[in-house]
Order: C-alpha cells, then sequence, then structure tokens
C-alpha cells in the first residue's frame, strides 16, 4: 500500500529494526497473552474429549478425541503437556503459536512485512480478535486447524505467482506437503484448499512429484493412527462418526434444515462472535465496535477498488476459496450452535479490516484517527471481557460442580439427562447412577425410585410426576460460548 510515511510507521520500524526482533515480540506477545488467560474446566463435550486425549491417552475407538483424531493438533498438545504436567497450559501455549503462525500466514498472502504499519495493524486485529482469543484458549484443534489452513494457502498461492519454474515447484511441495497435513489437523477445513490445490496440479509441473508430496503429508499422520487403533477398529469408527455427523449429531442441514437458522447462525458467527458487533442481547456498548468493524471494513473495500487488487488473480482465487467453504460450512457443519466454523471465513476478513485501519490513519485527520483509536478500543474491550468471562466456567460446568456437591447427600443420587450431558458427567468421575431422558425404560425406572435424590439435568421439569424440591439455573455469556448458554437442574428428594 503506498502513502506517506507517518510517526507511528517510524516508531516500529526502529522498534523492530534488528532482524527477527518483530516477529519474536508478536510470538512473545501471542503466547504470553494466552497463558495469561488460560481455562482450568472443561466447558463442553467437545473439549472434554480432546482434554482427555492429552490428560489420559490418545485412543479414537475410544472417542479421546472423535475420529478424525486430528492427531497433528494431538502431538502438538502433548509437546507442551509432558514437561509442564498441564494439559491447559499446553493448551494456551499452542493456541498462542497457532495465532502467531496465523499472523504469519495472513502477512505472506497479503504479501505484507511484519515490519509495516500494515504488517503490525494486522498482527494487531488478529491477535485482539473475540473469536480468535477464544478458541486460543479452548481445548480444541480450530484454532490451529485455521492457522495451518492459511499456511498452506501462503503456500499454493505463492506457487502460482512463482515466476522461476523452480521457485514455484518448491512452493508447491511445500503447500502439497501441509494439505496432507492439514488433513490431520482439522480435516473440515479441507474445503478452503480444494481450489489452490487443483490449480497448483493444473499450472505447476511435476504433477506427480506434488501428488506424492500431499500422501507423504497424510501417511505422516494416518500411519501412526492406524497402528495405534488398528485398521478395522478405526474403519468401524471413523464409517460410525462420518455417518453421525451427516444423519444425527453433525447439525448438517439434514439435521437442521431451517435455512433461516443456518443463515442467523452464520452470521451471528461472523459479526457478533467474530468482530464484536451488537446481537438482540448485547450490551449496547458493542455498537461502538460494531460500527469500527464497518467503518474500517468500508475502507478497506474502497482501498481493495481504488488500488484494482480487487481485480488480481489472487484476489480471485482466495475470493473461490472462501466461496467453497462458505458453501460446505453452511450446509454441512453446525452453524447454528457452534461459531467456531467460521474462523477461515472470518479471519479473511481481517485484512480488509487492517487495510482499512492504516488508510483512515493515514488521512491525517485529527478527527478520523481518534475515530479510529475509539474503534480499535471497544474491539479491543469486547474481547478482554469476553476473555474474562471464559475464565468462569461455562453454563454445564457450573452445573457439574453443583451436582457433585449433591452427591455427599445421604443416599444414592441419581442424575437424568439426554446422552451427550450423562457422558460429560460420567467421564468426569461424577458420582451418580445416569439415566437417559431419550430412553423410555430409563425413564420409567427413575418413576419407580423412591430413597435417595434425582437431578434432572435440562428443561425436563415434568419428567417426574412431582414437583421439584429446588431448582438451580446456571448462565454464561452466549457469545463466550454458544453451546448450552444456561443450564438448570431440578432436584427431586425422595
Amino acid at each position: 500500500m503506498s502513502g506517506p510515511r507517518t510517526g507511528l510507521e517510524w516508531v516500529w520500524r526502529r522498534l523492530c529494526s534488528a532482524p527477527g526482533v518483530a516477529w519474536a515480540a508478536v510470538l512473545l506477545a501471542c503466547v504470553a497473552t494466552r497463558l495469561a488467560t488460560a481455562i482450568s474446566y472443561i466447558e463442553d463435550p467437545d473439549s472434554l474429549r480432546f482434554a482427555l486425549s492429552v490428560a489420559d491417552e490418545f485412543d479414537v475407538a475410544a472417542l479421546q478425541p472423535h475420529f478424525p483424531g486430528y492427531p497433528i493438533f494431538w502431538a502438538a498438545a502433548e509437546v507442551f503437556a509432558i514437561p509442564t504436567g498441564s494439559f491447559s497450559t499446553a493448551f494456551a501455549l499452542v493456541g498462542g503459536l497457532a495465532t502467531g503462525g496465523l499472523i504469519w500466514g495472513l502477512l505472506r498472502l497479503w504479501g505484507r512485512p511484519l515490519r509495516s504499519v500494515e504488517g503490525a495493524t494486522l498482527a494487531g486485529v488478529v491477535m485482539f480478535n473475540p473469536l480468535l482469543w477464544l478458541m486460543g484458549n479452548r481445548y480444541m484443534p480450530d484454532l490451529m486447524g485455521t492457522a495451518g489452513a492459511f499456511a498452506v494457502l501462503a503456500a499454493l498461492v505463492a506457487a502460482l505467482r512463482a515466476s522461476e519454474s523452480s521457485r514455484a515447484r518448491r512452493w508447491a511441495l511445500a503447500g502439497m506437503v501441509g494439505a496432507g497435513l492439514l488433513a490431520g489437523l482439522r480435516l473440515s477445513y479441507m474445503p478452503l484448499v480444494f481450489v489452490p490445490v487443483l490449480a497448483v496440479l493444473w499450472h505447476v509441473n511435476r504433477r506427480g512429484l506434488q501428488v506424492l508430496a500431499g500422501t507423504v503429508g497424510v501417511l505422516v499422520w494416518l500411519v501412526p493412527m492406524t497402528l495405534d487403533t488398528g485398521l478395522w477398529p478405526l474403519v468401524d469408527v471413523a464409517w460410525g462418526q462420518t455417518t453421525g455427523h451427516f444423519t444425527d449429531f453433525g447439525g448438517t442441514v439434514q439435521t437442521e434444515s431451517d435455512l433461516g437458522r443456518r443463515l442467523a447462525g452464520t452470521l451471528q458467527g461472523l459479526w457478533a462472535d467474530g468482530l464484536g458487533g451488537w446481537w438482540p442481547g448485547r450490551h449496547w456498548s458493542t455498537t461502538v465496535a460494531g460500527a469500527g468493524a464497518l467503518g474500517t471494513g468500508t475502507a478497506g473495500a474502497w482501498q481493495l477498488w481504488r488500488t484494482s487488487a480487487l481485480y488480481s488473480r489472487r484476489t480471485w482465487l482466495v475470493v473461490a476459496c472462501a466461496l467453497v467453504y462458505g458453501v460446505w460450512m453452511f450446509f454441512f457443519q453446525n452453524v447454528v450452535h457452534k461459531s467456531r466454523h467460521v474462523l477461515p471465513l472470518l479471519t479473511l476478513l481481517l485484512p480488509v479490516l487492517a487495510m482499512g485501519a492504516v488508510a483512515l490513519w493515514r488521512t491525517r485527520s485529527w478527527s478520523v484517527r481518534a475515530a479510529t483509536l475509539v474503534a480499535a478500543g471497544a474491539y479491543a474491550t469486547v474481547t478482554l471481557v469476553l476473555v474474562a468471562q471464559h475464565r468462569t466456567p461455562t453454563a454445564v460446568a457450573q452445573a457439574k460442580r453443583f451436582v457433585e456437591t449433591q452427591t455427599s447427600q445421604p443416599g444414592p443420587t441419581r442424575v437424568a439427562s439426554v446422552p451427550l450431558v450423562n457422558t460429560y458427567l460420567r467421564t468426569q468421575q461424577v458420582d451418580a447412577r445416569f439415566f437417559s431422558v431419550e430412553d423410555s425404560t430409563d425413564v420409567r425406572r427413575l418413576g419407580e425410585m423412591e430413597a435417595g435424590q434425582t437431578l434432572v439435568v435440562g428443561t425436563y421439569a415434568s419428567l417426574l410426576n412431582q414437583a421439584p424440591t429446588r431448582t438451580r439455573t446456571f448462565y454464561h455469556n452466549p457469545h463466550v460460548n454458544r453451546m448450552w448458554p444456561n443450564v438448570t437442574v431440578y432436584v427431586y428428594d425422595h
């Protein structure tokens, strides 16, 4: 981006004049902030599976974690869990490094160095993004998968743009190996790189070598996982989880067929959860962050138009990637209840915001600069508030603690809920007998119980033919985690 050099740009260049200092500072900031905000509780069943895989053992057959196992992510977390002795610290370290890796991939894709105002602004936009920060502390592979996907995308685009055939081949091989590894890191992000993979195979020579490189990337994680699980047990669990995802528990269009809800969930994930904008039920102050996102985004889009970057082959390739992933995500991911699926699309918006913020700052209008600073402050404030709230247990984690306190009461304790909640509680050694509210036999047996107490977790107050002795409801901010933002526990004494 051309334009007059500002005092801020001069200061940044002077501070980062030594090679590697800028990247060292960014990585240190990413890791330190994620470590400082690490969480020490299991916030939902998805996180439980990954926590168990690191704290207990990697066992895809036992859904620790569920197929496809994400062995690349598990190996990265295990590397830090062994010396630190803490899986929460390990996940935070991986999240911090993944944040730095995502910044690198975006800058490489954008063609800007970190040691520039554009690069520094993008680093700040990524570091203080609310959804990216929250995912950096969660026990989930989504952020590392996003970083890996954009590193692969950057390598493949570099291969297509290289003027020398040898340079193009090197980037192509790196991108293909990365694509193979990405399948073992976050398989559902593969559609994001599908178009550039095909483009590289078409335009860059030595296709056989490229296919071999991608195959090696897959074998690096698939062979150890197969040896650990066993071929036929792995095939069985793969078939069960794949068919279940599309037909039962995956939140796809087959099980959540209301397209209006799917569209609303996608918009909420991008706008409210991803950019910190206002949404019904949120505090009015989020309108400032939303206005800032709209203002900088509009300015960034204008810069793309004005500099003709909008019409470059690289831009259209990225747009094609976004469209392919967007269609896959909208129809075949759980966008209604889990905003983390929008991460690749959200990440593509961040350079536009950074570009717009820099353009507004360079107008040399003090009123525009002041508005830009206010917008940046609101953006960071929304993130810091959400991160602070994230350190308080989610509603289901609070309910789990409450159930544990009730198990110390005299007599047997029974817990009735949906199977997913029962698994969440049972796996964390909650001492109770569990009954499924979806099993008519279990419901009948509950009605015949006499001694002890029954705890019904969820909105099933009419399950038993008597009034509950007491009721407790637990809450968390749904923009921290959209899954089960309120959980009610009904206590029945017999």
